[in-house]
């Protein structure tokens, strides 16, 4: 008897994670400064503008979270720009025991390249951040960082340093 009162109640537990794993699911907008190494035009410096976007984790399982994220920059240095629309998977985690979250994610969209000429091609991007509770729906971004790759294109594969405010509705 007591075997199953054991069995029901681990039964029940699980149950209760799996299903409420979308309860918690989180949705936050954020803007960022971005900095970009300079791998498109010979003078010294970096790019530099604005990231913004969403994100939405829709699945939660005890610290993990998964979900997707949208997200647009406009980086420019001098006359010369990138531009990018990108979405794509993220996951992170949350200790909760601390107010921070770290974060992975893999992004693929078009990538705009402008010096003289213009190009459009595709780009993808992985992402790694942390991100900082300040109050109960606004967090810092403290640091993320950027690996960037594009298709048909001899840009290299600039790194992007970014911080920011993220907004969780």
């Amino acid at each position: 008897m007591r075997l199953r009162h054991i069995a029901a109640t681990v039964a029940l537990s699980m149950f209760s994670i799996i299903c409420g794993a979308n309860a918690h699911a989180q949705t936050a907008i954020y803007a960022q400064a971005t900095g970009q190494s300079n791998n498109l035009t010979s003078g010294n410096g970096y790019f530099w503008g604005p990231t913004f976007g969403i994100y939405h984790d829709s699945h939660s399982l005890a610290l993990v979270h998964i979900g997707y994220d949208v997200r647009g920059s406009i980086l420019k240095n001098g006359s010369a720009q990138f531009s990018s629309g990108l979405g794509g998977i993220r996951a992170s985690v949350v200790p909760h025991v601390i107010p921070i979250k770290i974060y992975a994610e893999v992004l693929g969209g078009v990538g705009f390249i402008s010096n003289g000429s213009s190009s459009t091609n595709f780009q993808y991007q992985i992402n790694g951040g942390l991100e900082y509770t300040l109050l109960p729906h606004i967090d810092w971004r403290a640091l993320e960082v950027a690996y960037n790759g594009y298709s048909g294109n001899s840009v290299g594969n600039p790194v992007a340093l970014s911080t920011g405010i993220v907004f969780r509705l």
